[in-house]
This record gives structure tokens, C-alpha cells and sequence, in this order.
């Protein structure tokens, strides 16, 4: 059942629904931050939850995946980064505090909820300002050419990285430090990094951890003369080669704690072996991080040569403000089925009304069909677009039903804030 709920105290809302619908539970929100109050916030007031997002370890992430799972955990609080190839049939609510950005991705992400079939909610949580918020993410997301490209060169020059080189390197990105270094806000600089990374220029790990690599930077006969040459590294490179592949040609990820059990050692000294092979040029070794990262995905380039069309430009904000647009639709209105806007989105047109959304509930009070419904608001909203009127012109007004039918209909429209009450005491369509 998907339910829109317009509430400016969201978490006392969430908390109602918590307790109101038993259950396992994901909730979804946009920022890291916010993962780890909303979790707190519903750990004190009773409610076992815990947070996830993709800057945890792969440790951590795994573990609270499987409480959750097991249901040790019983809410989720979590980015989008939560729920890919999670196979947990019986969430009971998928709540959203945020709009998302796009209806595929609240499609996917409610869709986690029901899957054994039994009854299951997705409920959508917006305030006022959601709206607004939304319109200026999307539009931001689009900065002007010039500043995008403005951002890449003042990359290469905070990373000193010299025309031609840096493909597939990774550099630690520090985006505070960059933006303050180069006078630039830091949302600004963010918007114009996504747009290069879509553009396939350079891919931002925004704060990931990220495992370490390991890759073998002399030759295979090179390799062989130092092992002759220094046999106390010869069983630790023996068991690199065995456990990667590829090491000659690629970066390969490594468990440093995986490996010293392999070679009966502690974590510690494979991390010493591993660095001073790397100082002596014998590997590239880059250690695990949590900081975000910079990994250029071509050779750095002259600014000149970062082409960026105009037309697709154009043509990829008009596609997300069209997607924005159908959030707003689907979370703002009043009179069609929820499943209905949904499916119709995704093609299918000829449907029908779920009846267990918060629109086809309330509809369902009214002991009226979808044809009669229609017809009468219709009539009402280009009506009182026309002209303000009072209650008995408007009854009047309206043809081919019954005025019992015609008031219920005009009740629910005032209820849902489409019609009002103006200074003149006439009944107006809201703008």
C-alpha cells in the first residue's frame, strides 16, 4: 500500500508509524548524517534500529546487514546505498523522510517492502520546503560549462598532475580543502565533480571505504632476481602471486588481515612487507581508506579538450526536471490512485485503482465510481477556475449526478485543500 503523508514533524510521524505497523522496517534518507541521528533518534525512543551508509568498512556494513536480516535489527535507517541484492521478503514499511530524485528509484527502493506478499507499506514523508528542495537539487545538478570544466583544471592543479598522465590513478580528495583552497562553494564543486564523473572523465568515491591494492611495477624476470636476491620475501611474494592475478598488468584488492593469515603472520607485518616493497619501487601499494577519492577514468586532459555538447547538455536537464516533475505529481496530488501513477510512468495505462493507497482509502468513503468522481471534480475545478462562486451556484452548477454525490465530492476537494474559502466567502479553485 503506498501512502503519502504531508507532515512538517517527520520524526514524530516515523515514529507513529513505527509503532502503529510491527515489523521489520527500511528507512531512507539522502545524507550519511542523518542515517546515524534518525537511528539514534529511534533507539531512545525504544525502537531497535540501527544506521548504514557506503562510508562504513566492509566489516561493519556486513554485520549490520545481517542483524537486520535476522532480524536482530528491526530498523534500517540507510542511504541508497542500502538494499541492493538483499533478499528479505518480509520488510513490513519502506518509509521515506526525503523525495527522491526520481520515481525509478523510489519504485525500486519501496518495491523492497511485501515481498512475501503479505501486507506491506511504503510511505512517503513530505513537508512543504521537500518540494522546493527537490526543484533546486535537480537544477544545481546542471552547472554552467564553463564552471565544470573551471573544476577540473583546478583539479589537476591541486593534485599536480601534468597533461597526459593519472589515467586510472586515484588521488584522496579532501573537498572542503579544495573548495576553501580555490574560493569555490563546496556544493557548487560537488555538482560540477558528478557532472564529469556522468560525462566519464573522472569517478568520485564520496567517502567509500576502499579496500587496498596492490600492483607489481618491475618485470617478471626483475621479480624473480630480487626474490633470489632477498629470500626473506620470497614465500611473501610467492603468495601474492598465488592469491592475485593479474598483478603484472592490474591492480588487484587485497585483505591485508586475509593475506597474514595465509602466511601465518600477523596483519601488522604483512602491512610493514607490503610498504617497504613499495618503497623500494618494487610494488604500488596504496593502503585502504575511508576518505573519499578521485579516480580518473581518461588521461588528464587540456580543459579545451573536455568536450561537453551543448545539446545533450540540454537535453539530460530536461529529461531530470521531467523526472522531478513526476515526483512532485505523484507526492502532491490528491485524486489518482498512487499504484495508477506509478505504473503509468513506467507504460502501463490501462489500470486500475489499487484501493488500498491513501487515495483509493479515501476515496473509498465516498460511495462513489471512478467516473462519477471524475466527472464531478472536473466540472468543479473548471468551474471555480472560471469564477469564484457560493455553495448553492456550484451544486446547482454541476450536471448529469445526483447533488448528494456532487456535495461529498465538493467536501472532499475543500478536506484536501483543492478548494477554499475566499475574503468574499466564495468557494475558489486553489492555484
Amino acid at each position: 500500500s503506498y501512502v503519502v503523508l504531508n507532515e512538517e514533524d517527520k520524526l514524530g510521524r516515523l515514529l507513529k508509524v513505527l509503532n502503529s505497523i510491527k515489523g521489520t522496517s527500511a528507512v531512507y534518507v539522502r545524507s550519511r548524517k542523518k542515517t546515524r541521528e534518525i537511528a539514534q533518534f529511534l533507539y531512545q525512543n525504544n525502537v531497535s534500529a540501527d544506521f548504514y551508509h557506503a562510508g562504513l568498512t566492509n566489516e561493519e556494513r556486513n554485520k549490520k546487514q545481517h542483524n537486520w536480516i535476522e532480524n536482530r535489527t528491526r530498523v534500517i535507517v540507510s542511504t541508497n546505498a542500502f538494499g541492493m541484492g538483499i533478499d528479505k521478503p518480509d520488510v513490513r514499511t519502506v518509509v521515506h523522510l526525503d523525495l527522491p530524485d526520481s520515481l525509478e528509484a523510489y519504485f525500486q527502493e519501496a518495491g523492497r517492502a511485501g515481498r512475501d506478499e503479505k501486507k506491506a507499506y511504503a510511505v512517503l514523508l513530505v513537508q512543504e520546503s521537500d518540494r522546493m528542495d527537490l526543484e533546486q537539487r535537480i537544477i544545481s545538478s546542471f552547472p554552467p560549462i564553463d564552471a565544470i570544466k573551471q573544476v577540473y583544471q583546478a583539479l589537476a592543479n591541486f593534485f599536480q598532475i601534468p597533461i597526459g598522465s593519472a589515467y586510472n590513478e586515484s588521488y584522496n580528495f579532501n573537498i572542503s580543502t579544495f573548495s576553501t583552497q580555490y574560493n569555490m562553494q563546496v556544493t557548487a564543486v560537488f555538482n560540477c565533480l558528478k557532472f564529469l564523473e556522468r560525462e566519464g572523465y573522472l569517478i568520485l568515491s564520496e567517502a567509500n571505504f576502499t579496500p587496498s591494492r596492490i600492483k607489481i611495477e618491475i618485470s617478471k624476470d626483475d621479480l624473480y632476481e630480487f626474490q633470489v636476491k632477498n629470500t626473506k620475501f620470497d614465500l611473501f611474494i610467492k603468495t601474492l602471486l598465488r592469491s592475485f592475478t593479474g598483478l603484472f598488468e592490474n591492480y588487484s584488492k587485497i585483505d591485508e588481515f586475509e593475506l597474514a593469515k595465509r602466511l601465518s603472520t600477523t596483519k601488522d607485518k604483512v602491512v610493514n612487507g607490503l610498504s617497504y616493497l613499495h618503497n623500494i619501487n618494487v610494488i604500488d601499494y596504496i593502503k585502504q581508506t575511508n576518505l573519499p577519492q578521485i579516480t580518473y577514468t581518461t588521461e588528464r586532459l587540456n580543459v579545451n579538450d573536455i568536450r561537453i555538447s551543448p545539446q545533450n547538455y540540454k537535453e539530460r536537464k530536461e529529461i531530470a526536471i521531467k523526472k522531478m516533475e513526476s515526483v512532485i505529481y505523484y507526492s502532491s496530488t490528491l485524486h489518482k490512485c498512487r499504484s495508477q501513477i506509478l505504473l503509468a510512468y513506467f507504460g502501463e495505462k490501462d489500470t486500475f485503482r489499487c484501493g488500498v493507497c491513501d487515495v483509493c482509502l479515501e476515496r473509498n468513503k465516498l460511495e462513489l465510481s471512478d467516473i462519477e468522481f471524475s466527472n464531478v471534480s472536473d466540472q468543479l475545478k473548471q468551474l471555480l477556475q472560471k469564477t469564484p462562486m457560493t455553495l448553492t451556484q456550484l451544486v446547482n452548477a454541476v450536471q448529469g449526478i445526483r447533488e448528494d454525490k456532487t456535495i461529498k465530492v465538493l467536501q472532499w476537494l475543500v478536506d484536501n485543500k483543492k478548494i477554499k474559502t475566499n475574503a468574499e466567502n466564495l468557494l475558489e479553485w486553489r492555484k
